[in-house]
């Protein structure tokens, strides 16, 4: 058991110093591509299939992803999420971001085209939690609480402060109050680090695949 313990401690905090050490740089060169229109219309065919409230994860390219699937507790094939909701027949991603993609440090609404950059991801996938009507509405609602509050990014990854949020914890505790906290009811027994990746989301029991895109 402290061997486990030491090994979690280990992973967790390699992760973080990982990201500390490249967030202020820019992320490596473009992926090589001919036409990045083919990308784009695998985004758009994806589209029509997004629900509001639904769940995107996405691997990024670039050191700080790496930094980022580290994180992961057994699957690593995304480094960072978000939560989708469609206003006006747009769909946009909210996602709580730091470093230098993001100066502000403020949670973000990005259109899913500028979220799924293929220069900057090789792989996205969109994920559903089967919510009630009533907390589908208490979802968005709860997010865009969160926006306009300005919530900024926890660089020190402290789950358990709410005054900033890094972005599996910003989707689970946005989720968990409009679960009324049944998803706390999945970690009360971890052993520290005790935290939110992106996989504890993607893999969780309530949790189903709607489409997986890799480029």
């Amino acid at each position: 058991m402290k061997f486990q313990l030491f090994n979690g401690i280990k992973r967790w905090l390699t992760g973080c110093l990982l990201f500390f050490g490249v967030s202020c740089t820019n992320q490596t060169g473009p992926k090589e591509t001919t036409d990045n229109s083919i990308y784009y219309q695998r985004i758009d065919s994806v589209k029509p299939l997004i629900q509001n409230g639904d769940l995107i994860f996405r691997n990024g390219t670039d050191e700080v992803s790496k930094a980022a699937r580290s994180m992961n507790r057994i699957d690593t094939s995304f480094s960072h999420c978000g939560i989708l909701l469609i206003e006006n027949n747009n769909v946009f991603v909210y996602h709580a971001i730091g470093g230098s993609y993001n100066p502000s440090q403020k949670l973000r609404r990005d259109p899913i085209d500028s979220f799924l950059i293929p220069e900057e991801a090789d792989r996205f996938a969109v994920y559903r939690y089967e919510l009630a009507t009533a907390e589908n509405d208490s979802l968005s609602g709860v997010v865009q609480q969160f926006y306009r509050a300005g919530l900024k990014f926890d660089m020190y990854f402290n789950f358990l402060s709410d005054e900033t949020m890094y972005c599996s914890e910003f989707v689970f505790k946005s989720l968990d109050k409009a679960m009324s906290g049944e998803l706390t009811e999945s970690i009360k027994a971890r052993e520290w680090p005790f935290g939110i990746s992106p996989d504890d989301l993607f893999l969780y029991k309530k949790s189903r695949l709607i489409k997986r895109v890799d480029f």
